[in-house]
């Protein structure tokens, strides 16, 4: 009995190791914000003045490789950006936030969504992605303030 006991607690312990989330959800409004004017600039750049439109930024560790992102089946983005080192914006867009986004990493293979729940409360929605070992990692940040560009 022992045994078997020692062996499902090895069987669960090894399972729970090699389950590493891809995807981490934060939400943060404490960091430094925008002025007003380059706010306005922002939304009215990417179309996203009305409060069912959110703004979706790629930000960290983009390094050319395809991304495509749709909404209701339909893709509203499909190309490959590339993170600017000053200012690590790679790209960024708006989309309805009363939809779910789905995010197709295509390197990676990895699908990564923002849900209407979550998108809907948030003006700004960050992603990062992190590589860690080899590992892919993506960082969701939702948040009312924008950061400085």
């Amino acid at each position: 009995m022992r045994i078997l006991v020692f062996i499902f607690v090895l069987i669960i312990s090894i399972g729970l190791q090699s389950c590493n989330s891809t995807v981490k959800s934060v939400y943060r409004d404490d960091f430094r914000s925008a002025s007003k004017t380059e706010i306005e600039n922002i939304q009215k750049e990417a179309n996203a003045k009305s409060s069912n439109k959110s703004i979706l930024f790629l930000t960290q560790v983009y390094k050319g490789e395809k991304i495509i992102i749709s909404q209701n089946g339909k893709t509203i983005y499909s190309e490959y950006p590339i993170t600017n080192l000053n200012n690590r914006i790679a790209s960024y867009l708006s989309f309805n936030n009363q939809q779910d986004l789905v995010i197709k990493d295509v390197s990676s293979k990895k699908e990564i969504l923002i849900p209407t729940k979550k998108s809907s409360k948030h003006k700004y929605v960050y992603l990062m992605k992190k590589v860690t070992k080899g590992k892919f990692q993506f960082i969701i940040t939702y948040s009312n303030t924008l950061r400085p560009i």
